[in-house]
């Protein structure tokens, strides 16, 4: 005799299939202490391909882009593109490009 593993609903026992974890669940997302609050979590340990964020952000500021601007930079790198294409981005979106960025890297 067969063993039957049809659970409750009578579909097939399976394993399980876990939830992926790269996204908050909405109730996490309403109780995540990084999120609350208007403060953006750049915090020192944020590294990217071209250097660790707080450096990225001083160098950004030291060329003259705007508060504004280094958030859309920061919103690129975060979707994984290079600094330079992510500078392009930023200075597509805002509509502006700073005068003091001579360099493209």
């Amino acid at each position: 005799m067969a063993a039957d593993n049809r659970g409750r609903n009578g579909r097939t026992a399976r394993t399980r299939q876990s939830r992926s974890r790269r996204f908050l669940d909405p109730d996490a997302l309403r109780s995540h202490p990084v999120l609350e609050g208007a403060c953006r979590p750049w915090g020192p340990a944020e590294m990217f391909a071209d250097g660790q964020w707080q450096g990225i952000r001083v160098q950004l500021e030291r060329l003259g882009w705007n508060p504004s601007q280094i958030a859309l930079v920061h919103d690129q790198l975060r979707q994984g593109w290079p600094l330079a294409t992510a500078k392009r981005h930023a200075a597509r979106l805002s509509g502006h490009c700073p005068l003091n960025d001579q360099s493209e890297g």
